[in-house]
């Protein structure tokens, strides 16, 4: 019994102490590896974004839309994902060619806004309808 810790102490010095800095430079290196390789993994994440409206036509108003809010699947490099925020994504859509009326808008990934080096892999709904009226002015305006 008296010789275990003995055996314990001679196998902490051996094993562990000796030569520690080789040890502790090691296992610095493979944290740094695995840091570098953990950050360059591909992922995927699906998120709910908004729809920006550009260029209404003159003397238009869009009374409806189908969608608010388009759901992506964006995918890139683990730590830019990571790093990544709702509100640096959206949608903006171009309306200066469409007609009073009902309007369908086909989404292509040009029309999402992302920071660089992400993925657009899908998204939904494809296609929106853009419901647009004539803007009336307003009686006093008419009187002027």
């Amino acid at each position: 019994m008296l010789g275990l810790p003995r055996r314990w102490m001679n196998f902490i010095r051996t094993k562990v102490f000796l030569n520690w800095q080789y040890k502790l430079a090691a296992g610095a290196a493979a944290f740094v590896i695995w840091s570098y390789v953990a950050g360059q993994q591909t992922i995927q994440a699906i998120y709910t974004v908004p729809i920006f409206f550009q260029n209404l036509p003159v003397g238009s108003e869009m009374t409806r839309t189908s969608s608010d809010t388009i759901q992506v699947t964006l995918s890139g490099r683990r730590d830019r994902m990571l790093s990544l925020r709702e509100r640096q994504i959206w949608v903006s859509l171009d309306l200066s060619g469409m007609k009073i009326g009902r309007n369908t808008y086909q989404l292509a990934p040009g029309d999402f806004i992302t920071p660089a080096g992400l993925e657009i892999k899908a998204y939904t709904p494809r296609k929106l309808t853009i419901q647009l009226v004539k803007n009336e002015p307003p009686a006093e305006a008419l009187q002027q």
